[in-house]
């Protein structure tokens, strides 16, 4: 499958005002030429887009089409959203210098969700529907992306999420949603698979919080663990901060396992760092994607040595593409290209391709996604290669990473399959 997209991709388009960035973020915009339009919702693509119909495959109309992402710019969560968006310009600028006749320009559009599944259903009702709109990337969070799939899928844009895991997607029944990151279910499930192929049938601890979370990925690690005949024992957390620990993790220490797994967030995990008995030796502790956030770190400290978790991208050292493309990344934004911007710039990398494949044709292009359905038929990523379940969830394997000397590294071992 021939991976080059054969496009002009112009810089991002912003459409709506975000709240101060960083100095240094804002002159990087400004060297980078991106436009910035303070006007509220989408009206500046009313004038871009034809009144009705999608937008042509003709000559005679070479008037551009757009990728959107959706992320907060704003409010408490908007480092995060910048990441994101950095990535994906860094993606759409490195095709700035190609064309191919019949093909439009293809611009990216950053449209600031604040973090608020109300504020994304308000963008979604607005965007959707409007010619010049071919596809979606975001997301951030979960619930944005539940308030706005139904407009995505209504108005037939594919759309791909590349950060939120909440199992709550895994029940959205829509053709256009793509998924490359793994859900928070899929990650236990493989995360299982994993220690089977890589500790056989030994002893595994399960601590699991009060709360939603704890319970769906105790409920989806327990039995594939089972299943693979792991020995695993369950304990509660409690609600109770220190005493209820304290006595679970001595009862985990007269096991012995040689795994821990935390059914749970990264407050529970740092507590269970913080509350282990010292001067015993703890166990491989094992979690999902949520331990290798920069607030997990600054929870526990030096104490995040030996973790180990699951990544949704990072790549061997001898990935010539992904060292160059993290070069790249840092020579641009002078920032450290954390997983966000990976995720972002692999899914506008997705939505080029297709574009190239399908051209503006919202059912075509929709069509070149879902047929990345294997490894034979997968569209090569910074962290493996991208490609589908039937239900649009990712099958790619799970990636596990240990924290080693200050940084995650990628950890050797089987990979093995998300696939349900």
């Amino acid at each position: 499958m021939n991976h080059a997209c054969s496009l002009q991709v112009m810089p991002p388009l912003f459409c709506l005002k975000p709240e101060p960035m960083n100095s240094y973020f804002e002159r990087m915009l400004t060297m980078k030429r991106i436009i910035a339009f303070l006007i509220p919702m989408l009206s500046m693509l009313f004038l871009l887009s034809r009144p009705s119909g999608h937008a042509s495959e003709t000559k005679g109309d070479q008037r551009p089409i757009f990728i959107a992402i959706i992320a907060p710019f704003s409010g408490p969560l908007a480092e995060s959203g910048r990441s994101m968006l950095r990535g994906a310009t860094l993606r759409v600028d490195e095709q700035g210098n190609q064309s191919h006749p019949n093909r439009k320009a293809v611009r990216l559009i950053a449209l600031d969700d604040r973090g608020e599944p109300t504020r994304a259903l308000e963008l979604a009702g607005h965007m959707a529907g409007h010619p010049t709109i071919v596809a979606v990337v975001g997301h951030l969070t979960t619930g944005c992306t539940l308030s706005a799939i139904p407009f995505y899928h209504a108005a037939r844009l594919t759309t791909v999420s590349p950060v939120a895991t909440g199992n709550d997607l895994d029940s959205v029944k829509s053709p256009y949603l793509f998924r490359t990151i793994l859900s928070e279910r899929q990650q236990a499930i493989a995360l299982a698979r994993y220690l089977h192929g890589n500790m056989g049938t030994g002893t595994v601890a399960l601590l699991y919080e009060d709360s939603t979370l704890g319970t769906q990925l105790k409920n989806a690690f327990l039995p594939a663990a089972e299943e693979l005949g792991l020995s695993v024992t369950s304990f509660p957390m409690g609600t109770n901060p220190t005493a209820r620990l304290q006595d679970e993790l001595h009862e985990i220490v007269m096991l012995k396992p040689q795994v821990l797994f935390v059914s749970g967030g990264l407050h529970s995990a740092a507590r269970i760092l913080r509350t282990w008995p010292e001067g015993i030796e703890r166990p491989v502790i094992l979690g999902t994607q949520r331990l290798i956030s920069e607030e997990f770190r600054e929870l526990v400290g030096d104490q995040q040595r030996g973790i180990m978790a699951a990544h949704p991208s990072i790549w061997a050292p001898d990935s010539q593409r992904a060292m160059e493309t993290r070069a790249r990344f840092e020579k641009t934004w002078k920032y450290h290209m954390d997983w966000l911007a990976a995720q972002a710039y692999d899914a506008v990398d997705l939505l080029l391709w297709a574009i190239g494949e399908s051209g503006s044709n919202l059912d075509s292009l929709n069509e070149a996604v879902r047929g990345l359905n294997s490894k034979k038929h997968a569209l090569p990523g910074l962290a493996g290669p991208l490609y589908f379940n039937r239900d649009g969830s990712l099958a790619r394997e799970v990636t596990v990473a240990e924290y080693v000397d200050g940084r995650w590294r990628l950890r050797k071992g089987e990979a093995v399959g998300s696939k349900q």
